[in-house]
């Protein structure tokens, strides 16, 4: 089997991209990248106390599966001491229940490199999902999570999850919006919108809000996504 950064390399530049979108601004959805194919996300996250950017590529293999690589958490402007980043890789199984009905349950589990510091960690997001596309009366989300604190900070450890995309202009201009809860360090909701562009590019906008049981910041969102 041929090392995993090649191999995204090559598959970027000269392979088809899959056309769904794996995630939404910080809940997963159940689509899966098709086989031979590159998913890419860049998403920048800019908050009052800080700003971080988060990378991921994924790449599609036989029997609803995926596997990839996520650069988590990597400090843009911290006010404080820099943090070491996270480097994840990334698992995902699909179901396809039918046409509207999909089922997605997956983890994302790394370490903190010793960068700016010698703590090492090794945090884990783990998630199941479930995904109701009714095509223009909006695409949903509802599932679960379990982030362990090396995560997660400090707070609960287990959480809801959901998301909504519902279609303005179809393929064109959609509304955007989901929420993890939760009184840790991710527990935030974000609503905003996303723009297709030519040749399956995306950009994503939208406002952090914390979410209801939660202290995180107020911020803002910005993602660049290649299908």
């Amino acid at each position: 089997m041929k090392p995993l950064f090649p191999l995204i390399c090559v598959t970027l530049f000269y392979s088809s991209l899959s056309n769904a979108q794996q995630n939404l601004f910080n809940v997963p959805s159940s689509d899966i990248t098709e086989n031979g194919t590159i998913f890419f996300q860049q998403q920048f996250n800019l908050g009052k106390s800080s700003g971080v950017s988060n990378t991921t590529f994924d790449y599609g293999l036989e029997d609803n599966l995926e596997i990839g690589l996520n650069i988590f958490n990597v400090d843009l402007y911290p006010t404080n001491e820099l943090r070491n980043p996270f480097v994840l890789a990334n698992f995902q199984k699909g179901f396809t229940i039918n046409e509207h009905y999909k089922i997605g349950f997956g983890t994302q589990t790394g370490i903190t490199p010793p960068i700016h510091n010698e703590s090492i960690g090794i945090p884990s997001f783990s998630y199941f999902n479930n995904s109701l596309n009714l095509e223009y009366l909006g695409h949903y989300y509802l599932g679960g999570y379990y982030a362990n604190h090396a995560y997660a900070g400090a707070g609960d450890s287990f959480g809801i999850m959901a998301g909504v995309e519902y279609p303005l202009i179809e393929k064109k201009f959609h509304l955007q919006g989901d929420i993890l809860t939760g009184n840790n360090d991710i527990s935030v909701a974000v609503l905003g919108f996303v723009i297709f562009l030519p040749k399956d590019w995306q950009l994503s906008f939208g406002a952090q809000v914390p979410s209801p049981t939660s202290n995180n910041d107020y911020g803002a969102v910005f993602e660049i996504t290649k299908l």
